[in-house]
């Protein structure tokens, strides 16, 4: 399901479009406690469009599932998958990270 395309303005991933999955998992790792979906896609375009486009996962965030960029923004790490069109990029997950 398309939702939204946030666009962040750095010329490595111009723009990022979150999967279902993203969603989900941002749903479950962020403040947003609101019903229904639109302040979840708001808050997790924001988040994204603010993100720093990397090229390696902060330290926290390694796994054996390497992604060629991530966006990072506080706590919060979305590996992010090439898609078929050329400065579209896909956020597959969103990983927080843990308090010890």
């Amino acid at each position: 399901m398309f939702v939204a395309t946030a666009r962040t303005g750095d010329p490595q991933a111009p723009e990022i479009i979150p999967s279902d999955h993203c969603i989900a998992r941002y749903r479950e790792r962020s403040p947003v406690r609101s019903a229904g979906l639109d302040a979840v896609v708001h808050g997790l375009i924001a988040i994204l469009e603010d993100a720093t486009i990397m090229s390696y996962p902060p330290a926290w965030a390694v796994s054996d599932r390497p992604a060629p960029l991530w966006a990072i923004s506080g706590d919060l790490a979305f590996p992010l998958a090439r898609t078929p069109q050329p400065g579209r990029w896909l956020a597959v997950t969103c990983l927080r990270k843990t308090r010890r």
